[in-house]
């Protein structure tokens, strides 16, 4: 099925294979250099305002990705609007909150704050012109991770700001002013203020630098984030305890603290003074063991010499570090004799390291490159060991024979894209990719890399995820806002995994994960503005067998722990960790070390 729109008298042809992202409020496809967002349910209050947005012309920041055009149906009716496309390299600002990509991406907070001081200064311009933002949250600010030039920003959604007589008809609860939680319907009137899009961008500011909510973390008596907000208690209350993976609120200015004490606390409300960001900024010094900014007038640094550090958990349930690296562990590799091939980047270094339970074998040169670079292994019967590496955001998979001191090209394949990702996936024995709306698997066989059709694919609109357990594949066909998800076994047979979303709520994310005897369908479902995470398992032959919900912030655990889900670990590992089975134990993948846990007797 097929969307026949116009735009500025020129007809335009959108299928599934453009779209890039389904949400609540509309789908988002690709024309060009641009994109289109189609409202699911276009009414008089979408055109009145989209028409009055093109009747009074704007001098907007840059960074704005507003629209440019309004898209019509045959009958002439407005169903959207066309505006600007994010550039390929862009992320959510959702990711800042995470440690695992700080360290992925070798990010300080003397980069990240010149990157808020910019987010401050276009905010700003936008309640100069009169627009107010309303759902300003993680999901709607994309950014560049700095690397050689500074990090840009781009702010999306722009046709659901409020501006004129027009309200912002949407708001996500975690980034809401508590002084609105009375509202049910924000579609009914202009409800938001410039003070309630500063109030979401201070949570934007805790959540990036301090990798926690301001009222996350855990109270006794008042349980959810809500009724921490009703009630004033935020993370710099005596009486909370928060996550290992959290930074120390010390990390902070004395001015940047007393700013989140009377907002979050007191619940006083004012513009974000923008002097408080420079002043930071001016200030922070690196520690030298730990490397983490903070202010430079503390007698320590707050994460390894104040007076009450914040403890590190999963150490104390590790019997075993196999690999400490200076830089970041990229990938992990259990082959089937139990060997472990491990990916590791230091600078623009990637190297290869051979390792057992025992200790580690060897380790090579692999390349130079930018972060970013994804890796698949598979390995012969006779266990000769093949290396599949994904330059970023680029189709080419280049397959190496890596049984050799130096690594040997054997061939050079090309794969489709899914949101600007190469699609490809490995099992023990084989590489899977897609190509001409196949799902092609290959293997090295007589000295030669052989392929052959096993399912078909969804031009631009399937995701596959390979088991590491056997040569199981599996992954879903994204048609629209609908997932199809699927599994396919080593003999070739298809087989439906059959999962259903609750009414009125919509998938996020998606994933495909696996454990020795289990297949785990991930979503994350957004309803009423509110996120969760729900799991479901099925065994080999696609039968349902159990499920879970994660809550809010489940995803990571979910994807990178699922195996932990069926048989729990002696102690819980912070969500970032990403856990493999091994069949002596457990291995757990930290960004700069690797782990093992011995299997319990």
């Amino acid at each position: 099925m097929a969307h026949t729109i116009y735009i500025q008298n020129q007809r335009y042809q959108l299928d599934a294979a453009d779209l890039i992202q389904s949400g609540g409020e509309g789908m988002v496809f690709g024309l060009g250099n641009t994109a289109v967002k189609l409202y699911h349910h276009p009414t008089p209050a979408h055109q009145d305002k989209i028409r009055h947005w093109f009747a009074q012309p704007r001098q907007l920041p840059g960074e704005i990705l507003a629209p440019c055009a309004p898209a019509f149906n045959k009958q002439g009716q407005i169903i959207g609007v066309q505006m600007p496309r994010l550039p390929a390299m862009s992320v959510p600002l959702k990711q800042l909150s995470l440690p695992n990509f700080w360290q992925q991406h070798a990010l300080t907070t003397q980069q990240i704050v010149p990157l808020f001081q910019r987010l401050h200064q276009a905010l700003s311009r936008l309640h100069q012109l009169q627009i107010v933002v309303g759902d300003l949250n993680e999901t709607n600010l994309f950014f560049t991770p700095p690397g050689q030039s500074a990090s840009q920003s781009f702010w999306i959604d722009v046709d659901s700001y409020q501006f004129g007589q027009f309200p912002c008809p949407v708001a996500m609860p975690a980034f809401l002013d508590p002084t609105l939680y009375h509202v049910t319907n924000f579609a009914e009137r202009p409800y938001f203020t410039p003070l309630t899009d500063w109030y979401a961008f201070t949570v934007l500011l805790v959540k990036s630098l301090l990798q926690i909510h301001p009222y996350g973390g855990v109270h006794r008596q008042h349980k959810s984030l809500q009724a921490r907000a009703t009630a004033g208690v935020s993370i710099l209350a005596n009486d909370v305890t928060l996550p290992p993976r959290a930074r120390p609120p010390e990390t902070l200015s004395d001015d940047l603290l007393h700013h989140l004490h009377t907002t979050f606390d007191k619940g006083e409300r004012r513009p974000f003074p923008p002097n408080l960001l420079q002043e930071y900024a001016q200030n922070l010094q690196s520690c030298p063991q730990c490397q983490l900014a903070y202010p430079g007038n503390r007698r320590g640094c707050p994460a390894c010499s104040h007076p009450t550090p914040v403890p590190v958990q999963p150490s104390a349930a590790v019997s075993k570090t196999l690999l400490q690296v200076d830089g970041f562990i990229e990938a992990v590799f259990v082959q089937p004799n139990g060997r472990l091939l491990i990916i590791y980047r230091q600078g623009e270094q990637y190297r290869l390291v051979r390792a057992g339970i025992g200790g580690l074998l060897s380790e090579m040169v692999l390349f130079n490159g930018s972060v970013g670079y994804r890796f698949g292994t598979f390995t012969r019967p006779d266990g000769h060991d093949f290396l599949v590496v994904n330059p970023p955001h680029r189709p080419q998979l280049l397959v190496l024979d890596i049984y050799s001191s130096q690594p040997q090209q054997v061939t050079l394949l090309e794969t489709a894209m899914f949101r600007n990702t190469a699609v490809f996936t490995t099992t023990p024995n084989h590489l899977y990719r897609i190509s001409g709306g196949w799902i092609i698997r290959g293997s090295v066989q007589y000295g030669s890399y052989l392929e052959d059709p096993v399912g078909t694919a969804h031009r631009a609109q399937t995701q596959l995820f390979g088991s590491p357990f056997s040569n199981t594949v599996a992954g879903f066909h994204r048609i629209f806002a609908e997932h199809r998800f699927f599994t396919i076994t080593p003999n070739g047979t298809e087989r439906q995994l059959a999962t259903a979303l609750p009414p009125g709520s919509y998938i996020a994310e998606a994933a495909v994960v696996f454990a020795p005897n289990l297949i785990g369908v991930v979503q994350q479902l957004a309803e009423n503005g509110r996120f969760h995470t729900h799991v479901q398992a099925f065994n080999q032959q696609g039968q349902w067998q159990q499920s879970w919900d994660l809550g809010e912030d489940g995803w990571e655990t979910a994807v990178h722990q699922f195996a932990s889900l069926k048989q729990p670990l002696p102690q819980p590992l912070p969500p970032s960790d990403k856990l493999h089975y091994h069949p002596a134990g457990w291995l757990i993948q930290q960004p700069q070390q690797l782990n093992f846990l011995a299997a319990s007797k």
